[in-house]
């Protein structure tokens, strides 16, 4: 299997179950990991997923505001299986900067992770 990511990529977004959190926006680190089987030619991309379209559909999907990770992480899943049907396995993980919630903590995290 092939396994094509990407880490730690920076939003600025409007998510977030208070109103709150979607006028102020926070900031948000994703991470995508998808895997396939082993292209039969390596150097032609389209036997492969190209990793700048797996940015451009969580940038799409950031943009759009929603009041629960849990479905950020869904769409963008949907998303790229929707565009790459060669996808076998996909993880992709939403942390949340300083929620405000009162507790002293970096992020919170949803993880979603798909066999298919």
């Amino acid at each position: 299997m092939l396994t094509i990511a990407l880490e730690s990529v920076r939003f600025f977004a409007h998510h977030g179950f208070y109103e709150q959190e979607r006028i102020i926006g926070n900031h948000f680190v994703l991470d995508v990991l998808v895997r396939l089987p082993e292209p039969e030619h390596p150097s032609q991309l389209g036997e492969s997923v190209n990793y700048e379209a797996l940015f451009a559909i969580s940038k799409e999907v950031m943009e759009v505001p929603q009041q629960l990770l849990e479905q950020v992480v869904h769409d963008i899943s949907v998303k790229m299986k929707a565009r790459f049907p060669v996808i076998r396995y996909s993880k992709v993980t939403l942390r949340k900067q300083a929620p405000p919630f009162g507790g002293d903590l970096a992020y919170s995290c949803v993880a979603l992770e798909k066999q298919y």
